[in-house]
């Protein structure tokens, strides 16, 4: 009997293996084409499921990054992971926005001249996410990211603060949201309740109601939370103020936990840009991707529109990059010679642009104490003075009396960035006018992009200079002394480091330490021979 059950075993075990290698084979090991072949179970057809590649069409496109609903499941798989987005770092991103907002009002109410200075303000701030594209990955808006760790498309949320001292968040979500999926997302997204898309207006009005707070919101006109925000504010009879500038300024001061995750997002910048310069140039296509996949290595998300590499007529590879970390961003840029060496007039252009960031470095150093540099469109105004005199030295401008405006039109002609300073932080840089004009404070990082670009049909220029185009670009932090930090000095700056970073540079280092080295052994060879001949005289 025992032995009868065995061979039962034996049997069975064969033509299940039998079985299963014919349902997959060596030949169909993809997922897409194994599973339509297996035999559809009766509850199966009576549910009517969905097949394998339409389930992954469908959730790769809907769900950000295909799975990811916060930037922390992101830096899961980091090791020393720089974890931002923290409740304790929302809470205090979330006060910030507040007391700012509060203190435009004081400073509203000191310019009318009213007699209410301590007015005790009510706020609701309704901030508006990204929607969805399809076939494109989600790039949450920054407004909504600073305040909530929330990548799910169509999101809004809804900020308040009431006269009493008492803050609330409420998230909103298109799709419908049951009881116990609220309190997963509450918690997930650090919020007081999670509802549909569809509440949101009943919402406002009873907060309106209740608290006659300030409405914020900035108005889009293609976005369904934007008119849903005018419709309640206009049925609540209350006006609609932009936060646009407010909010701008309340991100460019830095915490510590960003000041963190800026400084590795643009350490992975420039280490891989080192790598990429480091490594045989071939293409332009295969810098960009070995600079994706060193990004990637090191466990940051580059950014495919910051990515631009190219080789110029004269052989100077032009690389502008960046990458982001937990959202922060990393970026810079660089030239370097594509046989090893700059040319003198390209080695001089490029040790003007060296020049000139020191000085614009001193400049901000200069500004906590009543420099002549207070603000980021005073350090462009600054470098564009910069610029026309090394122009001018270098005879491309010629000499004669112009008056600062002139100088500025004529220098700009010269330069590839219509602004060169810039707030860096979550998402895309900011550069509008108005968030350009405020002072420059400690806990800034700014952006500096320099550049010189001298076209093939200027006539002033010598005719080495004619066609060159450099470009120098880095991120510093303003520390409390108003000194600067770079944060991309890992990537090599000076000519001679660029030089010996480069592959034809290193081969050339080789051959000339063998050439020393062979020097060197002839005259250790030479030398007893000379200790004889003096022995001998």
């Amino acid at each position: 009997m025992l032995r009868l059950l065995r061979n039962f075993k034996y049997f069975s075990r064969r033509e299940l293996q039998r079985v299963c290698s014919t349902v997959a084979t060596c030949d169909r090991s993809d997922v897409h084409m194994v599973l339509p072949s297996v035999m559809p179970s009766e509850f199966a057809k009576r549910i009517r499921p969905l097949p394998v590649p339409e389930l992954i069409e469908k959730f790769s496109n809907d769900a950000p990054g295909g799975q990811f609903a916060t930037i922390a499941e992101y830096l899961q798989s980091d090791p020393s992971s720089v974890a931002v987005l923290v409740p304790q770092e929302i809470d205090l991103h979330r006060k910030m926005v507040l007391d700012d907002l509060n203190a435009y009002m004081h400073a509203k109410d000191a310019f009318r001249e009213t007699h209410g200075f301590n007015r005790i303000f009510a706020h609701v701030l309704v901030v508006a996410g990204a929607e969805s594209i399809p076939r494109c990955p989600l790039r949450q808006k920054s407004d909504l990211l600073y305040l909530c760790d929330c990548l799910r498309p169509g999101a809004a949320l809804v900020l308040y603060r009431t006269r009493k001292r008492k803050t609330g968040a409420l998230l909103f979500l298109p799709e419908d949201v049951d009881s116990q999926l609220s309190t997963i997302y509450s918690e997930m997204h650090h919020v007081d309740d999670v509802l549909p898309l569809a509440m949101i207006k009943k919402s406002l009005l009873w907060l309106l109601k209740d608290h006659s707070p300030e409405l914020w919101h900035s108005p889009d006109p293609s976005s369904l939370v934007s008119r849903i925000v005018e419709e309640a504010a206009q049925e609540a009879k209350m006006s609609l103020c932009n936060p646009k500038y407010i909010t701008q300024y309340t991100r460019t001061v830095k915490t510590t936990r960003e000041l963190s995750a800026l400084r590795r997002a643009n350490a992975i910048a420039a280490d891989s840009m080192a790598e990429v310069m480091a490594q045989p140039q071939h293409s332009s296509h295969e810098l960009a991707t070995s600079f994706d996949y060193m990004c990637r290595m090191r466990y940051g998300q580059p950014d495919e529109s910051k990515v631009c590499c190219r080789l110029d007529g004269n052989g100077l590879w032009q690389m502008n990059a960046g990458c982001q970390y937990g959202g922060y961003e990393g970026g810079l840029a660089r030239c370097w010679p594509s046989a090893g060496r700059f040319t003198p007039p390209q080695k001089m252009l490029y040790g003007a642009l060296l020049d000139m960031q020191r000085d614009l470095c001193s400049l901000i150093q200069s500004s906590g104490s009543e420099g002549a540099v207070r603000t980021p469109l005073e350090l462009h105004a600054a470098y564009l003075i910069l610029l026309g005199r090394y122009l001018w030295e270098l005879r491309v401008l010629p000499k004669s009396r112009r008056s600062p405006a002139e100088t500025f039109e004529l220098a700009r002609k010269y330069s590839c960035s219509p602004i060169v300073v810039s707030h860096v932080g979550l998402g895309k840089r900011d550069t509008s006018r108005k968030l350009l004009d405020y002072p420059l404070t400690p806990g800034n990082v700014i952006s500096l992009h320099l550049s010189i670009s001298i076209p093939d049909d200027c006539c002033q220029a010598y005719p080495e200079f004619r066609g060159i185009l450099c470009q120098l670009g880095d991120t510093f932090h303003i520390r409390d002394d108003y000194s600067v930090e770079v944060l991309t000095d890992l990537c090599p700056t000076e000519p001679q480091a660029i030089e010996v970073c480069l592959p034809a540079g290193r081969a050339r280092f080789s051959r000339l330490k063998a050439v020393a080295d062979q020097d060197e052994s002839c005259d250790r060879r030479r030398l007893p021979d000379l200790e004889g001949e003096k022995q001998i005289a």
